[in-house]
């Protein structure tokens, strides 16, 4: 036989023991031994040992034979005898005088014995033969080594050296003790191999062997240190002690152990009958180096109410009566020094605990700390080790200092209970990408992930031209070897491991045996299918079904493609009046709004005497406030919209039924909190309480109010110079859509976006009159008042032909009308914003983070100004209208990201618009046509100057 050719194992099922012969997975169900040998040998054994048995059956029968021949020979000569024949007698051999029948007789079973016992030894020597060919062919396996080892997740990795020392070489045949200090789901691989050559690790040759055991539960905890030494002694806050659970059936599993502090006030208050003990959460910090007194919460990196963690065994001489013990080979390298040792293993489950000084803040500077163990597979799933006490305080001892400086929150098992995991054919994950690197959304080594029956991946895609809608799932890490469907090409997920259904709904699709990629771009709905799904109910998604195949884990992927559809609900909350508009009577206030919205136009004379009547009012402090000092709304706007692709496509009307109405009362509420807060009624109030009980001091007080404002009005009114605060402009949106998780690959949800910005929070400009310091300017202000004065002349002529129309009784239709207007100011203006972007709440990932961006903004320039009016009855109108600009703006705001004050100059721009309207008419009898020429205003912005920026560091 060649040393080349792998062993095969054979196996002798016991009571309860199962083989899964596609993996090679002996099943058993408690401890106990296990029947196992070499097949080769086995079955050379067994035909040696049939043939043995059939031989020895042969001496069976030859034996019962001469029984029956000697019974058969007694009978014939008895007969004889009694017949009267062979009545004669003679002398035998032995001189004894008997019958001539009874001579036959004895001469037979002489015969027929000595022929047994031939034919007997032939038999036996024909049976010792076979009994040495089988001690033969045991020698022929003197160099079998055996592998006997636990493993973990996967099939081991063996090499020459991977036997085990405690079994002699050369035995092909044995009764393995499993002990139950291994039972819970781990398993252990056993195959015997020709030592020098190397283990296949995979059946027929060798076999995974697996306990669950018929009663899992926890037995005990208690607090040791890094040598397992137990404590008993309260221990000092930064100390690192092991907390050691140990279990039953629970060998590969994993637990959640949550650390309680024993409330004793509470317990003694409520007579033992309430536990109010505090919980004690694991956090693990970002960076281990910082100083425990000096960590904060911004340096957890994660925190959990719970360890998880896992049951395995542990090399110890010190352990608990009770706990679950067994010995394993120490590992020595194989040196093949025929030396081993065997030393006591535990399971348990063992793991340092960090004494978190944060734990003051919930249990206070004395803690009582004991676990609470969860499981599945334990009696109620929990089980409350309220004795295994570990006292801490700060006059306690030191314990571990430099062992560790936080708390891991998960350490997962590395032994795999699961059978399947062990097929030959199999992938142990699978990756997803769409836009961006979604990751694992199936890992046999992630517990949240691995036990799937199906999956389901959400997206959102629209129609984009310019986007990447290609999806791809992948399983890089394929293994086909040994499948069960080898034989049959239909069937071998070498070649069908990704399989579709219904090819014809894939776009672009690009497949192989490991990876598969599409297009799934989700058509622009029209703008009543659009509309309509701001009801959930109205929203179809595109449905893709695959499945990734495999012995191991065949998984079924339904892709579900939402619509990039968004709703967005907008106000704006804002006043018509300034909070405080000052100005000299030097200012000489124009307003040019036209019908399209840059300036407001003179109509006639008369609302041109009504300003002028205002300023005087103004210039004597009888209105100087416009609001008097008050925040007053009274200007509220609201819109909803319907968009795709991130575009708006419509507005949308609410019902009444509508969940977006909830939105507009919150934020109606909002802004009616926000009017409260102006104190307008109690202002009101106290204003009137005080003019009532204190009218001499209000009275005083309000003479040298006026005094000091005309002692500085009469400074000032020199200067044309305006003054404008503004009162804030609240407005705001939220916008929700789908939205992929960033938490949970292949999962969205709905982000409600919110955005808000007081622009501005508060604002000031003030104005100076180019127009009027012109005027003080030798041979310009000639020149100026010279082009005022034409202006105003050709402005009133309209007047002069008015009242001739009227003295004729001509009418309207034969009036005139002609304004001529314009401005010149030098302006700085400073406003102070503030803007919440994208506040964001994701119905799965919950809140997201948004930065709220103060703003200062300060403006130099120039503003200039004109219009003319020209109306001819109801034949000829004229208006033009243009409004120049020249700013320079700087810009300061804090970038919370950077942590930078970035001051911005943004540059000169010079900005000009205008407009002009012709509107020509004729009438006739017995028809009107109309000729009118409308222009939209017509905007150009220019470059003068570039600008420039630079930051500074605020930390």
């Amino acid at each position: 036989m060649s040393n080349k050719t792998p062993l095969k194992i054979h196996l002798e099922l016991g009571s309860g023991q199962i083989l899964n012969k596609e993996i090679g997975w002996l099943s058993i169900p408690s401890a106990g031994k296990i029947k196992v040998s070499i097949l080769e040998y086995y079955e050379e054994k067994k035909k040696n040992k049939d043939q043995i048995l059939d031989l020895q059956q042969k001496k069976i029968s030859l034996h019962d034979d001469l029984i029956k021949d000697e019974k058969k020979w007694s009978d014939l000569a008895n007969k004889r005898f009694n017949e009267g024949g062979d009545w004669q007698s003679f002398v035998d051999e032995n001189g004894k005088k008997i019958s001539k029948a009874q001579g036959n007789l004895n001469a037979n079973i002489k015969q027929g014995r000595a022929d047994y016992k031939k034919n007997e030894a032939a038999l036996q020597a024909k049976i010792d033969a076979l009994k040495s060919d089988i001690k033969k062919t045991a020698k022929n396996y003197e160099s079998v080594r055996w592998v006997w080892q636990l493993i973990g997740s996967d099939r081991p990795n063996l090499t020459k050296e991977s036997f085990n020392e405690a079994i002699v070489s050369g035995i092909p045949e044995m009764e393995l003790s499993f002990d139950d200090f291994l039972e819970g789901g781990g398993a252990a691989y056993l195959e015997p191999f020709w030592d020098g050559e190397i283990p296949t690790g995979k059946y027929p040759n060798g076999i995974i062997i697996n306990c669950l055991g018929k009663k899992p539960q926890i037995l005990m905890a208690d607090w040791r240190d890094a040598e397992d030494n137990e404590i008993t002694k309260p221990v000092k806050f930064g100390s690192t002690v092991y907390l050691n659970v140990y279990s039953e059936a629970l060998y590969g599993n994993n637990i959640y152990v949550q650390l309680l502090d024993r409330d004793k006030v509470v317990r003694v208050l409520s007579l033992g009958f309430t536990n109010a003990d505090d919980k004690l959460f694991a956090s693990d910090y970002l960076n281990n180096e910082i100083k425990v007194e000096d960590r904060e919460e911004k340096d957890i990196k994660e925190t959990k109410s719970q360890f998880e963690r896992a049951i395995t065994v542990h090399s110890t001489k010190k352990y608990p009566k009770g706990a679950k013990i067994g010995k394993l080979v120490e590992d020595d390298g194989n040196n093949k020094d025929k030396k081993i040792t065997l030393i006591p293993n535990v399971q348990k489950c063992k793991f340092p605990v960090f004494i978190d000084p944060f734990w003051k803040i919930s249990g206070g500077d004395e803690l009582e700390i004991y676990p609470e163990i969860e499981n599945g597979r334990i009696p109620s799933g929990k089980k409350t080790l309220s004795t295994a006490i570990l006292q801490v305080k700060d006059s306690g001892i030191l314990v571990g200092e430099n062992i560790s400086k936080s708390n891991q929150v998960v350490v997962l098992s590395n032994v795999e209970t699961d059978m399947n995991f062990f097929h030959h054919c199999k992938y142990t994950y699978i990756d997803a990408k769409f836009r961006k690197d979604d990751g694992h959304i199936f890992d046999i080594n992630n517990p949240n992930k691995r036990f799937l029956k199906k999956i389901d991946y959400y997206v959102v895609a629209g129609d984009k031209k310019e986007e990447n809608y290609t999806i791809t799932f992948e399983i890089p890490d394929l293994k086909t070897e040994d499948c069960v469907f080898e034989h049959d090409p239909k069937k071998d997920h070498a070649f069908n491991a990704i399989l579709v259904a219904d090819k014809s709904k894939f776009i672009n699709l690009n497949a192989t045996n490991t990876k598969i990629s599409f297009d799934v771009k989700y058509p622009k709905p029209s703008r009543l299918e659009g509309e309509s799904m701001i009801q959930e109910k109205n929203v179809k998604p595109l449905h893709y079904a695959l499945s990734m195949n495999s012995c191991a884990v065949s998984l079924p992927i339904d892709l579900y493609v939402y619509p990039d559809v968004y709703y967005e609900l907008g106000f704006k909350f804002m006043t018509s009046n300034p909070f405080y508009v000052g100005q000299t009577k030097s200012y000489n206030e124009r307003k040019y709004m036209g019908n399209w919205g840059f300036f407001d136009k003179r109509t006639n004379k008369n609302i041109r005497k009504e300003q002028t009547s205002q300023r005087k009012k103004n210039y004597k402090n009888e209105k100087q406030e416009v609001g008097e000092g008050k925040l007053k709304y009274d200007n509220f706007e609201a819109f909803l919209e319907y968009g795709y692709n991130d575009v708006k496509e419509s507005n949308l009307t609410i019902d009444g039924e509508n969940p977006v109405l909830s939105i507009i009362d919150s934020t109606m509420w909002i802004i009616n909190t926000l009017g409260k807060l102006s104190f307008d009624k109690e202002a009101d109030e106290a204003k009137a309480e005080n003019d009532k009980k204190r009218p001499g001091q209000v009275k005083d007080r309000n003479k040298k109010r006026n005094k000091y404002l005309a002692s500085k009005g009469k400074t000032l009114s020199k200067i044309p110079f305006k003054v404008e605060i503004g009162q804030p402009t609240f407005a705001g949106s939220v916008k929700w859509h789908y939205d992929q998780s960033e938490k949970n690959a292949g999962e969205i949800g709905t982000l409600y976006e919110v955005n808000f910005k007081a622009d501005p929070l508060i604002s000031i400009k003030g104005s100076l009159d180019l127009l009027f310091v012109a005027t003080k300017i030798p041979y310009v202000g000639q020149a100026l008042k010279a082009i005022t004065f034409a202006a105003d002349t050709v402005g009133s002529s309209d007047d002069f032909w008015n009242e001739i129309v009227d003295f004729f009784g001509g009418g309207d239709d034969y009036k005139i009308q002609i304004d001529i207007d314009y401005y010149l100011d030098l302006f700085i203006e400073g406003e102070f914003k503030i803007e919440a972007t994208a506040l964001g709440f994701h119905t799965i990932d919950r809140f997201r983070k948004g930065k709220i961006e103060p703003v200062a903004e300060i403006k130099v320039g120039i503003e200039c100004g004109g219009s003319l009016t020209a109306k001819f009855g109801n034949i000829y109108s004229l208006e033009a209208q243009f409004e120049g600009k020249a700013e320079a703006v700087w810009q300061i705001k804090n970038d919370e990201e950077t942590k930078k004050l970035s001051c911005k100059y943004q540059g000169i721009y010079a900005t000009i618009k205008s407009r002009v309207e012709i509107d020509g008419k004729r009438t006739g009898n017995d028809s009107r046509t109309s000729n009118k020429n409308k222009s939209n205003p017509e905007e150009k912005k220019f470059l003068l100057h570039d600008g420039f920026s630079y930051e500074f560091k605020l930390d």
